[in-house]
């Protein structure tokens, strides 16, 4: 939506799109990214560090979570942030926050416009009228990302982001179990590792009022026979653009 907005108001010429692969998102993104390229033309900027975001905290020797996901650093802002210092200036980063995030702009907008030349806009912002986004998209002729459908409220790395909460990663037990086991397993053994990494999980269950860390495999074998929709969820920290 975004997108579609800064190509409808300056012309594709002059709007470069740049994407990310961390090379752990689902098949669908792809078919997504690419039916969206079909829509505008051009070409798609894209960059890929070769490492997936559980060999980036295997490397620094850390299990991540909400809190620290090096992940968005090292694969996306970093790597953007070094591609936006070589562009022409001046450039405006545009960034796909809406009204719901009016929180989450200033951040951005600080970190980004130290570099000289450069400037930071909301597309989605232009206009204050409510709009369903994915609607609109399919209007294209587009459908969603399947993980929608799932009902992960993010398109992040196949259903499995680090940042997210206790629900989704039932959800993606019960929508793609060998995604989850994938997680569980490398989390296990990250902690058999001794070290700091012993007392850490990925997760954290806030029931009672108080958060404490909970491993993959203690969500599986608490929350067995219920459903992914049926458990409270922490918020989950947006990736890459709330730097």
């Amino acid at each position: 939506m975004a997108t579609d907005r800064a190509v409808q108001r300056y012309g594709r010429k002059k709007v470069w799109i740049w994407f990310a692969d961390t090379l752990w998102e689902d098949e669908d993104l792809y078919r997504f990214k690419d039916d969206l390229m079909h829509r505008w033309g051009g070409k798609l900027f894209t960059s890929c560090d070769g490492r997936t975001p559980l060999q980036v905290a295997e490397e620094k020797h850390i299990i991540p979570n909400q809190k620290m996901a090096p992940c968005s650093f090292v694969l996306k802002i970093d790597r953007f942030t070094e591609w936006i210092w070589r562009v022409p200036k001046n450039v405006t980063v545009l960034l796909g926050l809406d009204w719901t995030e009016l929180h989450r702009i200033h951040a951005p907008r600080k970190n980004y416009g130290r570099i000289p030349g450069v400037y930071v806009d909301f597309p989605l912002l232009w206009t204050r009228k409510a709009e369903n986004h994915f609607d609109i998209v399919r209007s294209w002729g587009i459908e969603i990302p399947r993980l929608y459908n799932y009902g992960f409220p993010h398109n992040n790395c196949g259903g499995r982001c680090v940042r997210q909460g206790i629900r989704e990663w039932n959800r993606l037990r019960f929508a793609f179990p060998e995604r989850f086991a994938e997680v569980r397993d490398w989390e296990k053994a990250q902690r058999a590792n001794g070290g700091a990494r012993a007392n850490y999980a990925i997760a954290r269950d806030r029931s009672g009022g108080v958060a404490k860390s909970l491993t993959l495999e203690e969500i599986e074998k608490r929350d067995l026979s219920q459903g992914p929709g049926e458990l409270v969820q922490e918020d989950m920290f947006a990736c890459f653009c709330s730097y």
